[in-house]
């Protein structure tokens, strides 16, 4: 029996490693899911008729396409979105809407926001799990050093979507002493490196299988978001000389020269002798995980800012000063996902025209300047889609309230998510499982990780953030 399970754990690390990701725009599409299943929501609650705001229709909605869409519906994940978008109009042409009113205003809530961040959480949980069944393409597993895939951007996202709603303290505040200012931020380190740590301690005690060139020997992604309110902070200082998004491009530009000249290869190929070597993977990509949560510093100060109606880029693409604020919002954050894009689209242009295009091609392991903006111009592209629904069906109150519940307690649904994880691998041999089995395990995992944030938050209002 010991020899069996050595040899299962051997398969399990065999199966998520040596993985080459897919195409960008098959990544996208899968995305594409989330915002269709919003625009349906949203549709849906216009219409009085519908209980929009119950739980097992919103798992309906959110949960069900986005498992397909991950899993045995991959290659036709577009067709997926596109059956949601024609229900959306199915509903708005054969029910009656209710009077619209205005949507919740506070300069500080953003329905949009909690979908896209709660969205990115479901969908970063629903692949940490699926990933070790059959049902789930190996083009979406996280790659082994050069390429892209869905769980590489989910991991990306997570730290973007937190720099974002970290904006906030960066608004209107009022002069911290810097001192003062770095014990807050270590405060908040805090207990996601208690995490880390008890992770590391939980995973080395019950043998689970690992892959070591992920982040390292003794890394983990609770590390990474945890040892980043202090080293942001300490950004933070230079904000009155030059912004966050020049200060990120910076500091990902000078970490690519760095890996350009010898930085990498020690990555890629030094032996780990020593606690550095031995966290590597870690340590070096943690600088390309500021980079990403600055400049979604930089979005969030776009996006919770009251008035965007004078802005230079409002006034010379001549949209109207008296539009919206979601309609600004929707332009800035689409404008700069295209230029984002095109910067991305020259730079695999200069790959294809030399002789080391892999040396510099997106690399999440490394988290380099290509992974930074990819990773950027993908939150950006999601993130405007779904501004652009409520635009165009602006609904009142705090959005669907599973994914609110989901959003306001992120810290408690990632650990959950995780344990769950951890349970059913040491439960069942998941690689041999079959489609139906799957998919039966994979969806009564997502529903329980969704279930304990809206029995928090809905029934006894508790709320633990990411």
């Amino acid at each position: 029996m010991l020899r069996d399970d050595e040899e299962y754990k051997r398969a399990q690390e065999a199966w998520v490693s040596n993985c080459t990701g897919g195409s960008i725009t098959e990544i996208l599409s899968v995305v594409t899911s989330l915002v269709a299943s919003h625009l349906l929501w949203s549709t849906l609650s216009l219409h009085s008729s519908i209980p929009s705001q119950n739980l097992f229709i919103q798992i309906v909605i959110y949960v069900v396409p986005v498992l397909l869409s991950q899993t045995v519906a991959a290659d036709h994940a577009i067709l997926v979105a596109l059956a949601l978008v024609s229900m959306s109009f199915l509903f708005s042409r054969i029910t009656p809407s209710s009077p619209q009113q205005t949507p919740e205003s506070s300069q500080f809530y953003k329905s949009y926001l909690t979908v896209y961040r709660a969205g990115i959480m479901m969908v970063t949980c629903m692949a940490i799990l699926a990933v070790d069944f059959p049902i789930f393409p190996r083009r979406f597993a996280k790659v082994e050093t050069f390429g892209t895939s869905l769980m590489d951007v989910g991991v990306g996202s997570v730290v973007f979507s937190s720099g974002i709603v970290a904006s906030r303290a960066y608004l209107n505040r009022h002069p911290v002493p810097r001192m003062m200012a770095m014990i807050k931020a270590f405060r908040s380190a805090l207990p996601i490196l208690t995490l880390g740590f008890l992770r590391f301690i939980l995973t080395k005690g019950v043998d689970y299988q690992e892959h070591t060139s992920e982040y390292g020997l003794h890394w983990n992604f609770f590390f990474t978001l945890g040892f980043l309110p202090p080293f942001v902070t300490l950004a933070s200082f230079m904000q009155q000389w030059v912004s966050f998004s020049a200060l990120a491009m910076v500091i990902a530009s000078a970490y690519q020269l760095a890996l350009y000249y010898g930085l990498q290869s020690w990555i890629l190929d030094a032996p780990r002798v020593d606690i550095l070597s031995a966290n590597k993977e870690g340590i070096c990509s943690f600088i390309g995980y500021v980079a990403i949560f600055l400049l979604g510093l930089e979005s969030g100060m776009i996006i919770f800012r009251n008035d965007l109606s004078q802005s230079s880029l409002v006034r010379w693409l001549g949209v109207k000063p008296d539009a919206p604020n979601s309609k600004h919002v929707g332009v800035h954050l689409m404008v700069q996902a295209c230029a984002l894009w095109t910067l991305l689209g020259c730079w695999w242009w200069y790959l294809c025209s030399g002789d080391e295009n892999e040396m510099f091609n997106v690399s999440r392991r490394m988290a380099n300047l290509p992974y930074v903006i990819w990773v950027v111009a993908f939150n950006l592209t999601l993130l405007g889609w779904l501004v652009w629904v409520e635009y165009l069906y602006p609904v009142p109150g705090r959005g669907p309230s599973l994914l609110d519940a989901v959003n306001v307690n992120g810290l408690v649904t990632f650990l959950w998510a995780n344990i769950l994880t951890g349970l059913v691998n040491l439960s069942m041999r998941t690689l041999y499982a079959s489609t139906i089995q799957s998919l039966a395990v994979c969806f009564i995992y997502i529903t329980v990780v969704a279930l304990l944030p809206w029995i928090l938050w809905r029934h006894y209002n508790i709320r633990v953030k990411l």
